[in-house]
């Protein structure tokens, strides 16, 4: 019996002595601890838009034999021998946008010259630089050609536009339908071509393929949207329900944003955002225009997380 009881002890401090070995072999886990929550800490709102934007693609090709590359968001970019007046590789700097989300958090929003609003198949932006990073031109007898797919029923009313300064209209930007480029429906895509970039080419180029008839099947009339609170200087925005379609609303007098463009009976939601103190403040209120409506909003203390969560539920 005593002897049977050693074996079984001896046995126990084996395997106990078995285990601790073993377990000093296992490599070893350290969780990472819980991060903080970001606090927001914006100057302006030309921070804020800095810091959310759509982030810039970057794709290499070889001038001599050209290339195509797909983006994330489906996007092909087919690109010929010689398109540049460069030699070696070029780096395309790219950006496509579909989401009105993203259009906002851009501010690259969708409206003609003057403010009338147009509806979205798709923005992108495109630059090419060679080794140097100098900014590069398309050769006059080249073109290049981007192909987005539909994320809609296809719309034969669009049209190739660029964007450009609105200075006249009080406007930072807005597009302009252009003869360097072309739009063609195909079976699956929009192939939007380009035969130039714009001018200066170190800014790049952005274009938007977008029907600028759609809003005229409605009565315009005057909205007015009015901050109820002072020194936020906020931006606002219609954000259409349905419709691809973002467009910047610029302040007017005092506190007073109208929009003379107003389509009567369409549904949006009115977005407001603005800074003040480094942190951020927001408005959503969903409205249907009204003929020469006055709407007032109140904007209230909020966080990037929240402002993106509900702007992304109105894509």
């Amino acid at each position: 019996m005593r002897k049977t009881i050693l074996t079984i002890i001896i046995v126990s401090v084996a395997a106990l002595y078995s285990c601790k070995k073993d377990k000093k072999n296992d490599p070893e886990v350290t969780l990472n601890p819980v991060a903080a929550t970001a606090v927001d800490n914006y100057s302006s709102l030309d921070d804020f838009y800095a810091k959310n934007k759509v982030s810039k693609q970057t794709y290499t090709i070889n001038t001599s034999t050209g290339g195509s590359f797909v983006t994330p968001n489906a996007t092909t970019v087919n690109i010929p021998a010689n398109a540049f007046n460069a030699t070696g590789n070029v780096t395309i700097e790219f950006k496509d946008i579909y989401k009105k989300s993203d259009m906002l958090l851009s501010n690259m929003t969708t409206q003609m010259f003057l403010g009338a609003p147009l509806k979205s198949a798709g923005e992108f932006f495109i630059k090419a630089v060679n080794a140097n990073n100098v900014a590069v031109a398309i050769t006059p007898s080249a073109g290049i050609n981007v192909m987005q797919p539909f994320l809609q029923p296809p719309d034969t009313s669009m049209l190739a536009f660029i964007a450009g300064l609105d200075t006249s209209g009080g406007n930072d930007m807005s597009w302009y339908n252009s003869p360097g480029y072309t739009l063609l429906t195909n079976a699956t895509n929009y192939v939007f071509s380009l035969y130039t970039f714009n001018s200066p080419v170190d800014s790049g180029t952005w274009c938007n393929s977008d029907n600028a008839s759609f809003f005229g099947a409605y009565p315009q009339t005057t909205l007015t949207l009015h901050a109820n609170q002072t020194g936020y200087n906020p931006d606002v925005f219609l954000v259409f329900k349905n419709i691809n379609s973002t467009v910047h609303v610029y302040k007017g007098t005092t506190d007073n944003f109208p929009y003379y463009y107003a389509p009567v009976g369409l549904e949006c939601t009115v977005v407001a955002i603005g800074v003040n103190n480094g942190k951020l403040y927001s408005s959503f209120t969903p409205i249907t225009i009204g003929a020469n409506q006055t709407f007032n909003f109140n904007l209230s203390e909020t966080t990037t997380e929240s402002f993106k969560t509900s702007l992304k539920a109105l894509d």
